[in-house]
């Protein structure tokens, strides 16, 4: 067995001190990543769910549109959409590498050295260890023997293992590696003294928007931020670009009315130009007209529309937006049409309008507005047409209406207003005054009448009172006269023969008495005469079938008497003629051959005629001769006076027994 000298052991022991130091592991940690590069992706960190501020999408229907008055249509090009890539593309971050790599490479590299050495001499002494720190382990030492003499020295190997180890390089430490590329904030232009383009387009905004809600992507304001920032196919500069607020005020717009379902919304959010973008009308390069009416609009409207300052007209009837009328309404100092009819709208009917002195029109009909008419509407002394029918309006009608001198058309209908009409209305220039279905009380103001431009009256299903004036005849341009269903008595004023213009008359169900005036002669156009349900007496006026026009002509239940004019079939277009329950007498008139094509509707039931059904009338009932298909009449087994007329070939009701088809 071959004995190892102590030089040898002594060697061996300080090559092991020196392995311990350079092969302990020591822990390397990554550097701290910043709060900003932490986050792994800040364009998907800002994503907006763009469903989070949907709001009310019910398709609601409304039917009819100002009740046969001023019926607008409204023709829509439907197109579809552009498509919009709004989403960032996403990048994924490398990890770093871990210290468990890195000790694993450290003890790899320290194993693998082999330097070469000198071997020991009797003439050269031992090598001294180097010092070591207090956290290497001292080399261990084995105790040298005395030397042993002897002839010849005993021959040291040529090589011994590499313990010793040569100089030793630094271990390169990878250095921690850092995130790929995210969506790294990009640099605005100099002009925005360095800010990102985060920073520049919240400081542009920030006069417009609370920086909560900005910031905030669930609501509007926020999606329409980020998408200015991210996603915006034309990157607009925010420094340069001339109209960054306008812009970001329409794509609010879009986001607030949940733009992804109208129906039409070509070229909104794409790379064109906002004033390309469908309903988007644009003077000089600002917004002056969005029109969207019947275009699937919902959600709500929001305050950011103040930042149209150039706007003239806004349009958006026919939708289901809700909410409220926005405060931003106020600063539209150029607004002349403002038309939200036909949506879901709550609140006031009237905010703020004292700097809008250009309006004209004011349209808030079919929503759901309630309280009570602001008299502050009254000081927009520009104002031409006021409409806020069909809401909850409740109290009166503000004498200070009489200071909008320019109105034209008045419609509060449909709504709970009470009390009386102010005599201030007098000092309007209407043409349309529509106030029917509310419980107005009262007689009816003769300074009305001093609107002697008025074409549309309608004042039914109220509870006013007292006579009709004979001042009624100064309205001779009207075309549509309606105070059914009220109080009204006395009789029709002799100037009521004046309104020549009219289309449609009604005045039943009220408690007029006197005579209905034989002078129709002058009528051309008149459409629709509603006189059942009073207390009007003498003979029909033979006149009234003269008209070219007349289709509906109802008079029953009045205390008419005498008999059926001889003209009555002259009348050409003549659909539904009522004459029931009256006190009318003799026999009903034969018809020449071609008359009355038109006519649906025949009753002459409860009065007291006599004789026999003519056959002409009853020819109308044949298919090819006509298209008669209610033929009422006493002809009942125990009628007296009894009309003869067969069942159900002719007629088909007899009264008092009825045998109906």
């Amino acid at each position: 067995m071959r004995t190892i000298s102590g030089q040898t052991l002594t060697a061996v022991a300080l090559a092991m001190a020196v392995f311990g130091q350079c092969c302990v592991a020591q822990e390397v940690r990554r550097k701290r990543v910043s709060p900003l590069l932490a986050i792994e992706d800040l364009s998907s960190f800002f994503q907006a769910d763009q469903d989070g501020f949907r709001l009310d999408n019910r398709n609601l229907g409304i039917g009819g549109y100002h009740n046969e008055g001023n019926q607008k249509t409204t023709k829509r090009d439907k197109s579809s959409k552009n498509d919009k890539s709004s989403k960032s593309n996403k990048t994924t971050k490398k990890r770093d590498v871990d210290s468990f790599s890195i000790e694993f490479m450290s003890m790899e590299f320290c194993m693998s050295m082999q330097p070469t050495v000198p071997a020991p001499s009797s003439t050269t002494p031992p090598a001294t260890p180097a010092p070591v720190s207090e956290t290497t382990p001292p080399p261990i030492v084995a105790p040298v023997p005395a030397p042993v003499p002897a002839p010849t020295p005993v021959p040291a190997p040529t090589t011994v293992p590499a313990l010793i180890p040569a100089p030793v390089q630094p271990i390169p430490i990878p250095a921690p590696v850092q995130p790929a590329p995210v969506s790294t904030p990009t640099m605005a232009p100099d002009d925005c003294a360095g800010m990102t383009r985060e920073e520049a387009f919240a400081g542009k905004l920030s006069s417009i928007t609370e920086s909560s809600v900005l910031t905030n992507p669930s609501t509007p304001q926020g999606a329409a931020f980020l998408w200015l920032v991210n996603t915006d196919p034309a990157a607009v500069d925010p420094c340069t670009y001339p109209t960054v607020e306008q812009r970001y005020a329409l794509t609010t717009f879009y986001y607030s009315t949940n733009g992804d379902d109208w129906t039409n919304a070509s070229g909104w959010l794409t790379e064109t130009n906002e004033c390309t973008w469908f309903g988007v009308t644009c003077a000089s390069g600002l917004v002056s007209e969005i029109n969207l009416e019947a275009n699937r609009l919902s959600g709500i409207l929001e305050n950011e529309i103040s930042v149209f300052e150039s706007l003239e007209l806004i349009m958006i009837g026919n939708n289901t937006v809700g909410g409220t009328i926005p405060a931003g309404l106020s600063s539209l100092s150029n607004l002349k049409v403002f038309d939200i009819e036909i949506n879901t709208f709550s609140g006031p009917a009237i905010v703020d309008l004292s700097n809008l002195n250009k309006l004209e029109s004011y349209r808030v009909s079919f929503n759901r507005f309630g309280g009570t008419i602001s008299e502050s509407i009254t000081d927009v002394s520009t104002l031409r047409e006021l409409w806020i029918s069909d809401n909850l309006l409740e109290g009166s009608i503000p004498n200070s209406i009489g200071k909008l001198t320019n109105l034209e058309t008045l419609y509060l209908y449909r709504n709970v207003l009470v009390g009386t009409i102010p005599t201030e209305i007098g000092l309007l220039n209407l043409k349309e005054l529509q106030l029917f279905q509310n419980f107005l009380t009262g007689t009816l103001p003769e300074q009305i009448f001093q609107n002697t431009a008025l074409t549309w009256l309608r004042l039914d299903r109220n509870q006013i009172s007292g006579p009709l004036s004979e001042r009624i005849g100064d309205l001779v341009s009207l075309g549509d006269f309606r105070i059914d269903e009220n109080n009204f008595l006395g009789t029709l004023p002799a100037s009521f023969i004046n309104l020549s213009n009219l289309v449609v008359l009604r005045v039943n169900d009220n408690s007029f008495t006197g005579t209905i005036r034989n002078g129709f002669d002058q009528w051309s156009s008149l459409d629709f005469a509603d006189f059942r349900n009073n207390e009007f007496s003498g003979s029909l006026p033979s006149t009234i079938f003269d008209i070219p026009t007349i289709r509906i002509l109802y008079l029953s239940n009045n205390q008419l008497d005498g008999s059926i004019p001889s003209n009555y079939g002259n009348s050409p277009k003549l659909r539904d003629l009522f004459l029931s329950e009256n006190r009318l007498t003799g026999t009903v008139p034969e018809i020449e051959l071609g008359q009355l094509l038109e006519l649906n509707e025949f009753l002459v039931d409860n009065n007291e005629l006599v004789g026999t059904m003519p056959e002409s009338i009853c020819n109308l009932r044949i298919e090819g001769q006509g298209i008669l298909e209610d033929l009422w009449a006493d002809c009942g087994l125990t009628a007296n006076p009894r009309l003869e007329c067969d069942a159900p070939e002719c007629c088909t009701a007899c009264f008092p027994t009825s045998l109906r088809r």
